[in-house]
């Protein structure tokens, strides 16, 4: 048996129209209603009703049938003509089949004789209630649905754009697990020479250049099939054979199950003169370095001498001869590092505007790339849970509905063994 704590743990948030001639009945009807219910709209009348009824107010109508002005059957038919699936439970104190029949028909959840036996309304309201509580959670779920789809195409739109300016600016294919080639864009074939139809299809070594060390594609192909990102400079052939250089980073594509589906691979054109200025400039400091050092420990040398001439009271010729070769190698080294000094200097000014914008763009665009799929990994796996929320929600709705079928089913029942009844008596 369904106590009232039951029932409005469902029911708590729900509204009642309520319609009811009788005063007196009415006045005990609501005072049970209210101990449940959120709100409960008084009519004393079927016309009075109509004209309080909101689709989006009420969750249930409650009427009698016999009211002036407008019957209680007449009142559902007006009111299912607004909305079809309005809750509706009829309290009469006639049981007459013909009115029993028409409540059927026009498609009621229940069937209350007067006087009102309350543990028929408590499970009756309960089975109600649930009903409507389910029905509003599925929506509630649409509605979260169609915000998160919304923001994923919001993100698909932007990353469509984030991809737009990458295929007019980087060399970008595709490849199978395999490394055979699944898609190219038109920029690879500019600098490829090649068409579409000519790569697609094909192992991505047909770039590969023959100077390029094996161990460097071993460590590519070790890392990528990690789920790790490859980063690197590689020397490409085209068709006519001639050789060029890219700035490479390669990615693996991951599906739902966080396996591996394909890699994608993004470069950026560079070219072997840079690539020299680069090892140049690399050089050029690492000699500095090596200068900054001997002339730091020639000083120290100059001082460990001179402590040492000073404390000996060492002839001064010899002391100045010592001092002042020491002195001539300092100044040569001075001016060795001050040249390697100019030189670096020059060497930024040339070059490292546009070698830092080149770095800050590759990293803007990598990173950006990465956040991007780690987002859309993100929205997938959301999705894949309400997909299977929405299969959980449907089966319950299955379910509901196959609970009302027997309930209808009960109600059909009934009304053949009234009929059987009324049969009999006449």
């Amino acid at each position: 048996m369904i106590n009232i704590r039951e029932i409005k743990e469902i029911t708590s948030s729900l509204n009642i129209l309520y319609a009811e001639d009788d005063k007196d009945i009415a006045k005990t009807v609501i005072n049970y209603l209210s101990k449940i219910f959120k709100e409960v709209v008084y009519a004393e009348n079927g016309e009075e009703a109509l004209n309080l009824y909101n689709q989006d107010e009420y969750d249930i109508v409650i009427t009698d049938i016999n009211m002036p002005k407008m019957n209680g059957l007449q009142l559902i038919e007006e009111i299912k003509g607004i909305n079809i699936n309005q809750n509706v439970i009829i309290i009469s104190a006639y049981s007459d089949s013909s009115n029993f029949i028409s409540s059927i028909k026009l498609g009621v959840d229940g069937y209350i004789i007067k006087p009102i036996n309350y543990d028929d309304m408590n499970q009756l309201l309960f089975k109600l209630g649930s009903k409507i509580k389910k029905f509003k959670e599925h929506d509630i779920n649409l509605e979260q649905q169609k915000f998160l789809l919304d923001h994923i195409y919001q993100k698909n739109h932007l990353l469509k754009q984030y991809t737009d300016v990458i295929d007019k600016v980087a060399i970008v294919s595709k490849t199978d697990l395999k490394g055979v080639i699944t898609y190219v864009n038109d920029f690879f074939c500019e600098i490829s020479g090649y068409s579409k139809e000519e790569v697609i299809g094909k192992s991505h070594n047909i770039v590969r250049h023959e100077d390029m060390p094996k161990s460097v594609y071993i460590e590519l192909w070790e890392t990528i099939k990690n789920g790790e990102v490859w980063e690197g400079t590689i020397k490409n052939k085209n068709k006519d054979g001639s050789a060029y250089f890219v700035h490479a980073t390669i990615f693996p594509m991951f599906d739902n199950e966080k396996n591996i589906k394909e890699y994608i691979g993004i470069r950026f054109l560079t070219t072997k003169e840079e690539i020299g200025k680069r090892e140049f400039k690399k050089k050029v400091r690492n000699t500095y370095l090596e200068y900054k050092k001997s002339a730091y420990e020639a000083s120290k040398k100059i001082e460990i001498l001179s402590e040492q001439l000073s404390s000996n009271q060492q002839n001064d010729t010899f002391k100045n001869s010592t001092i002042n070769d020491l002195n001539t190698r300092l100044r040569k080294a001075i001016s060795q590092i001050k040249f390697y000094e100019d030189m670096i200097e020059d060497i930024k000014l040339n070059n490292e505007k546009k070698v830092n914008h080149f770095a800050d763009k590759t990293t803007e665009f990598n990173n950006k790339i990465i956040d991007n799929h780690k987002e859309m990994d993100k929205k997938k796996s959301i999705i894949h849970k309400l997909k299977e929320d929405m299969e959980i929600k449907n089966n319950e709705i299955l379910k509901l509905n196959s609970e009302l079928i027997d309930q209808r089913n009960i109600i059909f029942d009934l009304r053949d063994t009234i009929k059987n009844i009324d049969e009999e008596k006449s």
